[in-house]
Parts: structure tokens; C-alpha cells; sequence
């Protein structure tokens, strides 16, 4: 277990970049991607979009996905599924990951899951009514999944927007949304080829 913590930074276009203080834990427990390798994923990432997050564990016996007893039961308001790689589980603001095969699908379900975090947890009531109601049902999606619902294009969309936002040019209203009201102005440097790096 690793008690990963990331200092503040200075206010970003109006967010407040407090401490980040979250465990990392199980990934001893494989040999594709090490601690070090989930911190530096977390690195390039706003502060404000781990705040409150309290850990992100490898779970491959799937134990989160079992209800909590001492959770009423309509906290649990879907049947886990035995085929999900990952999952955020909203109450007790963990990540779970389950199964991956290699670093790049480690990443993919890593930024897709912190995705979910910051669409339920983090975004203004209104900024993520305006992804419901106006972009998710007008544009097309990154992914197959990301046609499941607005949770899980959002998701998808933010671990694009992440990873290759080269690959959102083709959506430019999902991309200047995660640019604008996701990432508070951080954008695709074409030098780079990547994001600039969020501190």
C-alpha cells in the first residue's frame, strides 16, 4: 500500500488545486505496471480532479465489487458485472481495477474510471447537464461503448482527451468541452503531441 500524496498548486482558472492525498494499493500483486507507473498517470492530471478520490487498488479476486454490509442495500443500485475490467465505486470513492493485460489497457481503464470520478463527483451541476442534454446526444462517440450513455462517453471522452486528444479532432465539440470546462484550458500541443502537462 502506498499512501500517494500530491501537493497544491496555484488557483487554475478559478479551481482550487488543493492536496491530493489518496492510497495506492495491490499493484505489487502483477508485474505490468508498477506504482510508479500509476503515479505518474496521476501526475499529469488537475488536482481538483483527484481531490476526494480515496484510493485506487488492484483487485484481480474482484472483493470491491461485493456489497458492503454495512451499505443499505440502495446504495448497490446495479448487479456488479463479472466481465468489468474496472469499476468507480461512487460510495466509498474508490477505483477498482480488476483485469488488464498490458500498460496501455492498464491507462485506458485508469483515465476512463477517474473519468467517471470527476463526470459524478467533480463537474458543476450545469456543466454536466450541458453534456447530457447537448453534446452527448448530438455528436458521435470516440468508442463503440462510448454510445452506452452519457457516463460512459464522458468517460471515454476524457481518457481520449488524455491519452491521444489528436484522436477528438474529429469531434470538436466533445474536445473544446473537455478543453474549456473539463480541463480548465488545457490543450493538444501538435509540437508535442500530447497534452501540455497539468500541474
Amino acid at each position: 500500500m502506498f499512501h500517494y500524496t500530491k501537493l497544491p498548486t496555484l488557483p487554475d482558472r478559478g479551481k482550487q488545486q488543493g492536496k491530493v492525498q489518496l492510497l495506492i494499493s495491490g499493484f505489487a500483486e502483477q508485474d505490468i505496471v508498477s506504482v510508479g507507473d500509476v503515479i505518474k498517470a496521476l501526475e499529469i492530471l488537475p488536482n481538483h480532479h483527484l481531490q476526494g478520490l480515496n484510493e485506487i487498488i488492484y483487485d484481480p479476486d474482484r472483493v470491491f465489487q461485493q456489497p458492503d454490509e454495512d451499505q443499505p442495500p440502495e446504495v448497490y443500485t446495479r448487479l456488479p458485472n463479472p466481465n468489468s475490467k474496472a469499476e468507480f465505486i461512487q460510495p466509498k470513492r474508490i477505483i477498482a481495477v480488476y483485469d488488464f493485460d498490458s500498460a496501455a489497457l492498464f491507462h485506458q481503464i485508469l483515465y476512463h474510471e477517474i473519468g467517471h470520478y470527476v463526470f459524478y463527483l467533480i463537474l458543476d451541476k450545469g456543466i454536466k447537464k450541458q453534456w447530457v442534454t447537448r453534446i452527448y446526444p448530438t455528436s458521435n462517440h470516440i468508442t463503440a461503448y462510448a454510445a452506452t450513455n452519457a457516463s460512459e462517453d464522458f468517460a471515454e471522452t476524457y481518457a481520449a482527451f488524455v491519452q491521444h486528444p489528436k484522436t477528438l479532432e474529429d469531434l470538436p465539440a466533445k474536445y473544446q468541452y473537455m478543453r474549456d470546462h473539463v480541463f480548465n484550458g488545457i490543450a493538444y500541443n501538435p509540437k508535442r503531441g500530447h497534452l501540455d502537462v497539468v500541474i
